[in-house]
């Protein structure tokens, strides 16, 4: 009998188990560290919006020379921008319907709401703080006086 040496070509079961747990695992981190990246996103996005609709809302009253406020219903994540007559400029919801899903708005000013006047100043209170939170990341939203506003985490 002819003794053959055959080379084998190809992998064996456990080379292929071996690299496949691998690479799982690499996909396992990846997925969780795009989720937390999601997260984190979607709370900066959402603060930059709110803080693009305060600047729209001091813009409105220099404008029309008119009283506009912000006014924010927390237990819907939503607001609003109105002038005194009640012209509703602006609807923002932040729920299931649109892009930027969050855990919670807290406006932490008297009436849950930010008013500005003719000349663009805000109206009663001297700042004002607009905090969003989603699955533990928060972002604050700083108005002073004169409208200018400021995103830190908080």
């Amino acid at each position: 009998m002819q003794n053959r040496i055959h080379n084998q070509r190809g992998f064996t079961i456990v080379e292929m188990l071996i690299v496949l747990s691998i690479i799982s695992l690499a996909m396992l981190m990846a997925n969780t560290s795009f989720i937390t990246f999601r997260e984190s996103s979607t709370v900066n996005r959402a603060a930059r919006v709110i803080a693009a609709d305060v600047a729209l809302a001091r813009s409105y009253a220099i404008r029309h020379r008119t009283s506009v406020a912000l006014v924010a219903n927390e237990s819907t994540q939503s607001y609003v921008i109105r002038d005194n007559a009640g012209t509703v400029y602006l609807n923002r919801a932040f729920d299931a319907r649109s892009e930027m899903l969050i855990g919670s708005l807290d406006v932490a000013v008297a009436g849950d709401s930010i008013a500005f006047n003719e000349r663009g100043f805000m109206s009663g209170a001297g700042s004002a703080n607009i905090d969003i939170a989603r699955n533990g990341r928060r972002r604050r939203v700083q108005v002073n006086a004169v409208g200018r506003w400021r995103i830190t985490v908080n």
